[in-house]
C-alpha cells in the first residue's frame, strides 16, 4: 500500500498570536518547524484577529490561501511591495523572506518549502481518475466528508473520509490513480490538493 490516511486527530495543534495551527504534515518527520529545520510543511490556521504579520522564513517559499473569506496580503522585500486582495481558494505564491502582512479573518491553508522543491496548491471539488506520477507526492485535505478510491498496481481501495482527514500518496516508481468524491455541490471544493516533489538538480 503506498497512502497513508492521517485522520483529523492525528494532526498537531498549537496557538499562535492570532489563532490556532493545524500542522497536516511536516518533511520530514524526525524534523521541526524551526528555519532549516525542515523541508517542507502543509498546515491550516484561523486567523481570528483582523491584521497579523506572519513570521519571517527565509530559505523558504510559500503558498498560502484563505479557505472561506476574502484574505488581503502585503509582501515587502528589499526591491519592491506587492499588495494582492484574495478571494476565498486563489492561490498567493511568495518568498518567505518577505515582510508579510495579512488584513482580514479566516481559515487559512499553507504550504511552506525549500527552494529545493517544487510545490502546487489547487482547491477542487471532485477527483475523477487523477493520474498519480512516479517519485511525486500527493497529499489531499479534506474540506468536507468524502469517498476515495486509489488504485495502483496491486489492488483497488476504498476509505470514507472526514472533512478534516489528509490522504498522503507516497512516491513510488509506479503511476496510481486516485478519484475523491463527495455530495458537495461541484462549484464548491470538496479537498485541497497539494503536490511536492524534489527538483532534478536537489536529487
Amino acid at each position: 500500500m503506498s497512502y497513508h490516511l492521517f485522520k483529523q486527530n492525528d494532526h498537531q495543534t498549537s496557538r499562535w498570536s492570532g489563532g490556532e495551527t493545524i500542522q497536516v504534515f511536516l518533511y520530514p518527520p524526525t524534523g521541526k518547524y524551526e528555519p532549516g529545520k525542515f523541508d517542507y510543511r502543509i498546515s491550516t490556521a484561523s486567523v481570528e484577529i483582523e491584521e497579523s504579520t506572519f513570521s519571517a522564513l527565509p530559505g523558504y517559499k510559500r503558498l498560502l490561501m484563505s479557505l472561506n473569506h476574502p484574505l488581503e496580503l502585503t509582501h515587502e522585500s528589499e526591491s519592491f511591495t506587492v499588495n494582492k486582495k484574495m478571494k476565498p481558494f486563489e492561490v498567493d505564491a511568495f518568498d518567505g523572506a518577505d515582510k508579510t502582512k495579512s488584513v482580514g479573518k479566516c481559515q487559512d491553508f499553507n504550504v511552506i518549502f525549500k527552494p529545493t522543491y517544487t510545490s502546487e496548491m489547487s482547491a477542487v471539488s471532485t477527483i475523477r481518475d487523477r493520474q498519480l506520477l512516479p517519485c511525486v507526492r500527493y497529499f489531499y485535505y479534506m474540506l468536507v466528508d468524502g469517498v476515495m478510491t486509489y488504485i495502483d498496481q496491486e489492488e483497488k481501495h476504498v476509505a470514507k473520509l472526514e472533512a478534516g482527514d489528509c490522504v498522503m500518496v507516497e512516491e513510488s516508481r509506479t503511476i496510481s490513480m486516485i478519484s475523491i468524491e463527495s455530495h458537495q455541490p461541484q462549484q464548491s471544493p470538496a479537498t485541497v490538493e497539494v503536490v511536492v516533489w524534489k527538483n532534478e538538480k536537489s536529487l
